[in-house]
């Protein structure tokens, strides 16, 4: 049968050359059975070298289930559409891949079939799968890394780069900003904020939620005098869909609690920046390499750079010249990323991205930019599947580096 998304079912084998057999499907079997995707691994050179993409089954990353078999045992279910360019692109530079389905039940055969492989790349967005625990499942890729495997990305990566205290812990690079402050809980927020929104507008972003859920611009309402206190009246911006609240400074902890109790609650504190109203500007990068600079453009009269909120993305090479200054200041915060984030000697993700936003202009007049947001869970190629051959090479160049070939 046709592989899913119409890529042709004759896919080069590890030895570099065309192969005219047929690559078999294996879908799994309802209660267990096969956890393989798509097709089988090719047959190993001289010396294997095997790197496996791990998605789940279901989730709106991807097509729900598409047919059954006649005997109704087995069902064919589909694969993010970034998968198996990947897998093929690796394929035609003499490395075996494949993808395989984790799910909870199944999870012991999972990690028997990663124990045996050079690599594997997590194609999981965190959270959202049925039978899938999103600890169980990073317990297991961090047992898998520590014998020897290498993660792309590593669990630990994904969580650290992914909350929202990542941002003050790059404060002190040229990207980051200093007056950023992270509560991890109740106390220390009551106690700092009031001091922080009276030195200005701030921003308050919660570590978990997407597409500006839970991140609020907060200044102070005009006509009010004397001393910030619990009863100062702030006006309210969520990013999620711009709206417009007011709360009292105390009424806005009260409500910001819901962030920062229950598991990875937090809040970050942030200077807020006038120039959001020109967009934020994404890096879009394949392990060292940035591959795309998006600007993403609100609408009239927003913050929200989300699609949903109606921002408008236009697309530039990394090496377009009105993003010279951004690109040279990043690249050359890059080697201290990682350690910043307390992951020493762990390499930059497989695939993940930036989101910059404009500051005050240098004293030259030149823009000056700090990170909003990393992010690396799931991060897709669906609409750019040319990069896959890039993925393909990077990740290989992380397996070649760690494991000495």
């Amino acid at each position: 049968m046709a592989l899913h998304g119409g890529h042709d079912n004759k896919l080069l084998s590890s030895s570099g050359y065309l192969s005219e057999i047929t690559l078999t499907y294996a879908p799994p079997r309802r209660g267990g059975g096969d956890c393989r995707g798509a097709f089988l691994p090719s047959p190993p050179g001289p010396e294997e070298r095997r790197i496996i993409l791990i998605e789940c089954l279901g989730g709106s990353d991807k097509p729900s289930v598409s047919s059954h078999d006649d005997d109704d045992d087995v069902v064919h279910h589909h694969h993010r559409a970034d998968t198996l360019p990947i897998c093929k692109a690796l394929l035609s530079r003499g490395w075996s891949s494949y993808p395989i389905f984790y799910s909870d039940a199944s999870l012991e055969q999972v990690k028997a079939e990663l124990l045996s492989c050079t690599g594997y790349i997590v194609r999981i967005n965190p959270g959202k799968y049925d039978g899938v625990t999103q600890s169980t499942l990073d317990n297991m890729l961090r047992e898998v890394a520590a014998a020897g495997v290498v993660a792309m990305s590593h669990p630990d990566a994904m969580i650290k780069m992914g909350a929202k205290d990542a941002l003050v812990k790059i404060k002190h690079l040229s990207c980051g900003m200093p007056d950023t402050y992270a509560y991890y809980d109740i106390p220390a927020f009551k106690a700092q904020f009031p001091k922080s929104v009276a030195t200005g507008v701030r921003v308050l972003k919660q570590n978990r939620g997407s597409q500006g859920e839970g991140i609020w611009v907060c200044k102070i309402k005009d006509g009010q005098e004397g001393e910030v206190t619990g009863a100062t009246i702030l006006d309210l911006q969520e990013a999620v869909d711009n709206h417009k609240e007011e709360k009292t400074i105390d009424e806005f902890m009260t409500f910001c609690e819901q962030y920062i109790v229950g598991e990875n609650g937090q809040l970050v504190d942030q200077r807020f920046l006038p120039r959001i109203v020109e967009g934020e500007v994404r890096v879009n990068m394949i392990y060292e390499t940035p591959v795309e600079i998006i600007h993403k453009k609100p609408a009239e009269g927003g913050i929200s750079a989300t699609l949903a909120s109606g921002a408008k993305y236009v697309s530039y090479a990394p090496d377009d010249p009105q993003f010279t200054t951004l690109m040279k200041n990043f690249m050359a915060d890059l080697p201290t990323i990682m350690p910043s984030l307390g992951m020493e000697g762990m390499a930059v993700p497989l695939i993940w991205t930036v989101d910059f936003i404009l500051g005050e202009k240098d004293e030259d007049s030149s823009d000056k930019y700090f990170v909003g947001e990393f992010n690396c869970s799931c991060v897709g190629i669906t609409q750019q599947l040319h990069l896959a051959k890039d993925v393909a090479d990077a990740a290989i160049a992380i397996c070649t580096q760690s494991c000495k070939f």
